[in-house]
């Protein structure tokens, strides 16, 4: 069963729970975690740094010492301890306490926050480079919460999300409520005057990531498949 057909057996009724309550987030994150422990944690990191490694190539980030990052729906935080891994001053929000008080727990050392970026984002100062990674499509609003995030990025910086395409299988899924093609997040850039815009497809080499680094690379291609993870990246410079 596929990550997504687990996520629709668990979420009976997606128009009574959401995200940010902990009757779905217990049951929505309970799809990859069970003890929500450090190991657990190490083996989403094995996943992020194959895509930091597939964002670095289109956003060159150079020396990052001093640079400030934020994290938009980091979930249980493997992204964000990739980050922090990688030298960046790092802060991490979600809408869900469940899974925030969790990840605090195991990364003392990372800034996490319990937030709602359609409502803003509390952190002080700017940032380099703000990350939603497949988060837009929950959102009712994801163009309020793109000029929120605009708000916090500082002259230069970018805004580097990724999202599905609007296939029957992603469509199918209950929490994708903001599902669009490219040419809606690219206009949306354009409109919120973001200074470039940009995205490449990715699909991911299911499974080998895991046990072999041979396989730590992604296709910029699209691949409409139910069990493959592929999804559009997206690329906004202020």
């Amino acid at each position: 069963m596929s990550y997504r057909d687990k996520i629709q057996a668990k979420v009976k009724d997606p128009q009574l729970m959401k995200h940010g309550e902990e009757i779905f987030d217990r049951e929505f994150f309970g799809v990859c975690f069970k003890k929500y422990n450090r190991e657990e944690l190490l083996g989403q990191c094995g996943w992020n740094k194959l895509v930091l490694k597939f964002i670095e190539k289109n956003v060159p980030f150079g020396d990052v010492s001093g640079k400030k990052v934020i994290d938009i729906g980091c979930g249980w935080g493997a992204l964000p301890r990739v980050l922090k891994d990688r030298g960046f001053e790092v802060t991490a929000t979600d809408i869900s306490a469940f899974i925030i008080k969790r990840a605090k727990k195991i990364q003392k050392d990372i800034d996490f926050r319990v937030e709602d970026v359609e409502k803003g984002i509390g952190a002080a100062g700017k940032f380099d480079y703000i990350f939603a990674l497949e988060v837009l499509e929950h959102l009712k609003n994801p163009h309020k919460a793109v000029r929120n995030i605009k708000k916090k990025l500082r002259e230069g910086g970018f805004f580097i999300f990724s999202t599905p395409y609007p296939n029957k299988w992603n469509k199918a899924d209950p929490t994708h409520i903001s599902i669009n093609y490219p040419e809606y997040w690219i206009s949306l850039g354009k409109d919120l005057g973001f200074k470039e815009v940009s995205f490449k497809y990715a699909t991911f080499i299911p499974f080998f990531y895991k046990y072999t680094n041979l396989f730590d690379w992604i296709l910029p291609i699209r691949v409409d498949n139910r069990y493959i993870n592929s999804t559009c990246f997206f690329f906004f410079k202020n």
